[in-house]
């Protein structure tokens, strides 16, 4: 079993690269070489995140009745289609609004299954050292997301055929690492009730444990609270109060996610000298909400960059340590159930929170949409310290 995560971490990478890809090679296609408007860019940035909103709870479903490594593969094998239809259609000059938005839903229904099934997987190969597996799964994940992203910016220089072409062959190289993985073992024999009484089982079962309720809203603050300015605010920060253009708004998302990087990379190696992890997520909300605040101050650029710096070091320790209170803490028979929940709270918050901050913006101006969010923020911190535990609770691998 020692050496099934190197096998995993290769197919993870192989998914996320392409993501990465798929981030910016779905948006040059409708805005660049279809000429759309930005409302019907939006639409096909909707009909591309709208599924995992959909489908997330339905993923983890699914993954806890099922056979993770084999659905992973099914879902691998799934999404090479997208990318090659869409390159044939391209190589025939028929590419069309509604073939974009068809790809949107397809390539957005099968990323819903394949998250919550992963991180479904992860506890059966890590090792014996599940904390520090989720940093470096996490740290990857951001890695490969940013070479595609890389990968795509040669978009007008070397068009789309290479890149999904690309695309298709790492997802079917990671569908090779997918099948050379171990089965984990069987679910215990059980009557499994409908659909939606197993939606509600599962966060029942959150709601039920002290450690993994506030972790869940807590992360759903952060996707309405912070994903949400920073998708729709940030950049009208850059481009209205700092003057800048692609290049700006590129610095200041690599100086994000750079320091997520560096966060996941650290605590892989701190991961098992850890307990307090409820605490090391409330010190890392809390220092993204006085980060908005300075923003709202329209530091020189070189410290915004700074802050986005600092800003995605709490969202790293964020994510690594939410992830493994809920890999540690969740039972086999939800796991999969409750990670979607906590995917949910990203996915389904940043809409959520894009057009709250976007309208704030547009009402009541630029500094307000960060400072509101913010206070926001401090409530809903004060409430889970006020409701919950999480500041003292320990959490503990448990022995193999």
């Amino acid at each position: 079993m020692r050496s099934a995560f190197p096998i995993y971490l290769v197919g993870l990478g192989t998914w996320f690269v392409p993501l990465g890809i798929q981030m910016v090679l779905f948006s040059w296609l409708a805005a660049i070489v279809l000429h759309m408007d930005a409302f019907s860019v939006g639409i096909a940035q909707v009909a591309l995140m709208a599924p995992g909103i959909l489908f997330l709870p339905m993923g983890g479903l699914v993954a806890d009745r099922g056979n993770a490594r084999r659905l992973l593969l099914l879902y691998h094998l799934l999404y090479a289609v997208p990318p090659l239809v869409l390159g044939a259609v391209l190589a025939m000059g028929g590419l069309s609004y509604p073939l974009l938005i068809a790809y949107g839903l397809a390539a957005g229904s099968i990323g819903a299954f394949a998250v919550p099934t992963r991180d479904a997987l992860l506890p059966y190969v890590a090792s014996g050292n599940l904390p520090r597996a989720v940093a470096l799964a996490t740290a990857l994940q951001f890695v490969g997301q940013l070479i595609g992203i890389a990968c795509a910016s040669q978009a007008d220089r070397v068009g789309a055929l290479p890149l999904l072409a690309g695309h298709a062959a790492l997802v079917l190289l990671g569908a090779i690492a997918v099948w050379m993985l171990p089965d984990p073992p069987p679910h215990p024999p059980a009557q499994h009730p409908s659909f939606w009484r197993s939606i509600a089982d599962g966060i029942a079962e959150a709601a039920r444990s002290e450690q993994i309720w506030p972790v869940l809203l807590l992360n759903f603050g952060i996707g309405v609270f912070y994903v949400g300015p920073f998708m729709a605010v940030l950049p009208l920060v850059v481009r209205d109060i700092y003057h800048g253009g692609a290049a700006e708004i590129a610095y200041v998302n690599l100086a994000f996610w750079a320091g997520t990087i560096v966060a996941a990379f650290a605590f892989a190696g701190l991961a098992r000298n850890l307990t307090r992890r409820g605490r090391l997520v409330v010190c890392a909300v809390s220092v993204g909400a006085i980060i908005l605040f300075c923003m709202a101050l329209q530091p020189p650029f070189l410290l915004l960059n700074a802050l986005c710096f600092l800003w995605g070091l709490g969202a790293g320790i964020t994510l690594t340590q939410g992830r493994t209170v809920l890999q540690i803490v969740a039972p086999p028979t939800h796991r999969a159930r409750l990670l979607a929940l906590f995917q949910l709270g990203l996915g389904g918050g940043g809409p959520i929170g894009a057009f709250i901050a976007g309208t704030l913006a547009s009402v009541l101006g630029l500094k307000l949409a960060m400072v509101l969010p913010a206070l926001a923020m401090v409530v809903l911190i004060g409430t889970v310290l006020a409701f919950s535990r999480v500041w003292m609770m320990r959490t503990v691998e448990k022995p193999a």
